[in-house]
């Protein structure tokens, strides 16, 4: 348990308890957490450059949003377009947005908008730069090129039900932020006021990713801090300055004041145009991250109060990036799971997402599994796009080569993270901390193997069973569901509280099983 906290963290109501560390926990015997990755859906992505009017689709962090619409259940994906490849070519400028949507969560279409059209082809173009075009209420944008767009949903709005925030990018300038709003997702409009992002103004960077938090009612940006590279360096530090594509920033260990490798802040909105004060929420950390390791991008998700975070981690000398899992209770201090070891990785070999992987949106539910909607690519991050530096290397010579962006899914079981397991020979004992709650019923996900059960006890806060609600009461589950009702002599209901603040424990027998999550409903 993290030293912030207090018994008010054990006012659970009914939000759902995942075993992701031991702020719950008071006691456990022959229990191990077992950590959960997700595995690929599919060998090849599921959304790739297949159109005439498609150059290269970047599918990476910030550049690509996964969001299941509740309005109509579609799945719905706006993705970049950042243009034709050229040899030792800058950052590129000319980028535009486009749109696909999928029923099934797998196989995904590519309306033709009619908006855009590319040598008398209708697109899927929704936005962005599109040559020889004229800006107008179509397309605000048509000359300038749209990059790294964050697109969220907010089910409190009609008019702007669909927002978009993106760094507007025209040749030789870059990253000035611009906001949009939509009724359908498909035709935008300019809110025709720049944001601003506390003292910061309107200065930021790319990489932006946006939820909305219906607890709060506010917009949750999690991005770059404009200046975030640009800490004093001594004058007389060895090596030289950095450039963009030759190589990056000096670090030095141990200097909070002098970081200056890439990290993620956080900051919120009512109005999705004054956001407050960028905060930091994940840093790079000399006993996690090696010398290299920038924090690169996250996206985040909440399962009932905890806050989940995709980070990327960049790892500048490889090139390459993965993905790690980081969670919090508060939504501002973020904590890596499973010791900072990736969630997602690359697959190496000659597999499409070789060298990068990125997870840009919330998970979406199907069935009872969780799809992770992942960026990959063949290439590295940056070694293509070094421009005059050019480096030496295939990529950078011929990226129309060796260039190639995809989205693929990575599926996991529906809150299934961790789990607390125990194997046979010895059947392994859970007691939760008194914690408070609002339900009547109690709900379990968890899996059972060949032989094994779990059953579960209610106790008073002192560690007594409650009469009728013991271990012994309890009917064993023998299945794997990720919503199992707990029965004790056949009925649901748990004994009402002497009064509406009083706390209980909840003790799991666990045998040949393994226990994710409880909620009490």
């Amino acid at each position: 348990m993290h030293p912030i906290f207090d018994a008010t963290a054990l006012q659970i109501g009914s939000n759902t308890q995942l075993f992701i560390d031991n702020l719950v926990i008071e006691q456990t015997d022959c229990v191990t957490r077992r950590w959960h990755k997700p595995r690929r859906l599919t060998a090849e992505p599921i959304l790739k450059a297949d159109r005439p009017w498609e150059d290269t689709l970047y599918f990476t962090y910030s550049n690509f949003n996964v969001l299941q619409d509740p309005t109509d259940g579609l799945i719905k994906c706006w993705y970049e377009d950042i243009g034709p490849l050229t040899p030792h070519r800058a950052h590129p400028w000319k980028n535009r947005m486009l749109y696909a949507t999928s029923r099934n969560g797998v196989d995904f279409e590519k309306p033709e908008l009619g908006k855009v059209f590319i040598d008398g082809q209708n697109t899927n173009i929704y936005a962005g730069y599109v040559e020889g075009a004229t800006p107008d209420a179509n397309n605000p944008w048509a000359n300038v090129g749209i990059h790294s767009a964050a697109v969220v949903i907010d089910p409190t709005s009609t008019e702007a039900r669909y927002r978009m925030l993106f760094s507007l990018a025209r040749e030789g300038h870059r990253h000035k932020m611009v906001c949009g709003y939509s009724s359908d997702g498909i035709n935008w409009h300019s809110y025709g006021i720049d944001p601003s992002f506390g003292s910061a103004g309107a200065q930021l960077s790319d990489v932006s990713t946006i939820t909305f938090d219906t607890h709060t009612g506010l917009f949750q940006h999690y991005t770059r801090h404009g200046g975030q590279t640009l800490a004093g360096i001594p004058e007389h530090s060895p090596g030289m300055k950095w450039q963009e594509g030759a190589r990056f920033s000096t670090y030095f260990p141990g200097r909070p004041d002098l970081m200056n490798k890439r990290r993620v802040y956080r900051t919120v909105s009512a109005d999705f145009l004054r956001w407050t004060d960028p905060v930091a929420i994940s840093t790079p950390d000399d006993t996690i991250d090696n010398l290299d390791t920038a924090h690169y991008g996250l996206s985040q998700f909440r399962v009932g109060a905890t806050h989940f975070g995709t980070l990327g981690a960049f790892h500048y000398v490889d090139n390459e990036m993965d993905v790690r899992l980081l969670y919090s209770h508060d939504g501002v201090h973020f904590h890596p799971t499973d010791n900072g070891r990736p969630f997602l990785e690359p697959r190496r070999g000659q597999n499409w997402d070789r060298h990068m992987v990125s997870i840009m949106s919330p998970p979406v539910r199907v069935g009872d599994e969780w799809y992770f909607y992942h960026g990959g690519s063949q290439a590295h991050h940056d070694w293509w796009w070094a421009g005059p530096y050019e480096l030496d290397h295939d990529e950078a010579r011929d990226p129309a080569a060796h260039v190639s962006f995809g989205m693929g899914i990575a599926a996991l079981r529906f809150e299934g993270i961790a789990s607390l397991d125990a194997i046979h020979p010895r059947p392994g004992r859970v007691v939760t901390k008194p914690v408070c709650f609002d339900g009547k019923s109690l709900e379990i996900n968890a899996r059972v193997r060949t032989n094994g059960s779990i059953r579960v006890g209610l106790l008073d806060s002192s560690g007594n069973a409650l009469p009728g609600f013991g271990l012994e009461d309890c009917v064993p589950f023998s299945g794997d569901a990720i919503r199992h009702q707990v029965k004790w002599h056949g009925q649901t209901d748990l004994p009402a509280p002497a009064h509406p603040n009083q706390f209980r424990k909840l003790v799991f027998a666990i045998d040949e099983a393994e226990v994710f999550s409880f909620t009490i409903s």
